[in-house]
């Protein structure tokens, strides 16, 4: 008979506590008489994958790092139509599956929020606390209208078809925060619950830096097209007047930031979104109409042609005499000409499957 519920534990090198996390789920599970296995996922060196074993639980030996690529390779060989996983280094308290489980049934994933629950003194460094983590939920809030108090907790549940309906496709730590965005997208319910956060045991694996840049820069790729087409056509439009306004308009863009960075800036901008939205296209298979109209009439001769005219603008008008009166626009037009041949070149050889 195959279990109800599949409990992962992605595991590297966590031979510390991994033993006690199997014991606490096995624990739960018989006082709730929970149909339910246990499935490490399991990267280690330092003899975690033995302890697994020895408490007689299916073990996933895989030996590649990624937080994503342990959690999707233990969800491929769960049973249970329910899948839950947290973290084996002892942080998350396993008395609270129950909990999950009876929040599961009114929404699609339940996610353990550790900021409702109670932190233990130096379970969470601070700069994640009170920096990282707020500034990641703020960036789904404005982003994607995502109101969420955790986007970074490992303690999640949802059933098993969920799982697979989102088809996630990052491998690294940035796997929670694509799990948030395509949930929304696709009008997933998501609901959270209080759960503590203890100190946890052995060493830590998170790369504080890197992991954070990691979340960040896929928050940006999905970012809304809007957001950069808008933000940069502003900066670009306020630069163009500063240019090309008359006298009172002169005084208030005096300062060269905006009559020569502001377009310079507000132009790649716009490429950087279409640069994201190429990328989400090529590399993870993701559908846009928007762009896909987009590069049914974009053409790189064309660009180069448009590029190669602004950049002649300004050698008309250096050769015109025009080239002390007219520097800042001289500059910006050479400097947008060479924007939009280079960028256009990289959209070119991104777009290319």
């Amino acid at each position: 008979m195959s279990p109800k519920i599949s409990v992962i534990l992605p595991s590297r090198n966590e031979k510390d506590t991994i033993g006690h996390c199997i014991k606490e789920i096995k624990k739960v599970a018989r006082e709730e008489n929970l149909s339910l296995e246990i499935i490490v996922s399991d990267s280690s060196n330092d003899g975690s994958h033995e302890i697994a074993e020895r408490e007689g639980i299916m073990v996933i030996k895989h030996d590649q790092e990624g937080y994503g690529f342990a959690i999707k390779e233990g969800v491929t060989h769960a049973r249970g139509e329910i899948i839950i996983y947290a973290d084996a280094d002892n942080t998350y308290r396993f008395a609270d599956i129950p909990k999950f489980l009876k929040e599961l049934e009114n929404c699609d994933i339940v996610i353990g929020s550790r900021l409702r629950g109670i932190i233990e003194k130096g379970a969470m460094p601070l700069p994640h606390r009170f920096l990282g983590t707020p500034l990641f939920n703020l960036l789904l809030k404005m982003f994607f209208g995502i109101k969420i108090s955790d986007s970074q907790s490992g303690y999640r549940a949802m059933k098993r078809k969920t799982f697979f309906d989102l088809d996630l496709k990052t491998n690294g730590m940035e796997f929670a925060t694509e799990m948030i965005i395509k949930a929304h997208r696709m009008h997933f319910c998501i609901n959270e619950i209080p759960t503590d956060y203890a100190l946890r045991g052995g060493i830590s694996k998170l790369r504080r830096y890197r992991d954070g840049f990691a979340h960040l820069k896929y928050i940006l790729l999905q970012a809304p097209l809007t957001f950069f087409l808008g933000g940069g056509g502003v900066l670009f439009l306020l630069g163009i007047l500063g240019l090309l306004g008359g006298n009172d308009i002169h005084r208030f863009f005096i300062s060269a930031t905006v009559k020569i960075f502001f377009p310079v800036l507000g132009i790649q901008i716009i490429f950087f979104g279409f640069f994201a939205k190429t990328y989400l296209m090529t590399r993870f298979g993701e559908k846009n109409e928007f762009m896909k109209n987009f590069y049914s009439k974009f053409k790189f001769s064309s660009a180069l042609m448009l590029g190669l005219l602004f950049i002649t603008f300004a050698i008309i008008i250096r050769v015109a005499g025009a080239g002390n009166e007219y520097f800042d626009i001289i500059l910006v037009s050479a400097l947008i000409g060479s924007q939009i041949i280079f960028n256009s070149m990289v959209l070119s050889t991104l777009s290319i499957k």
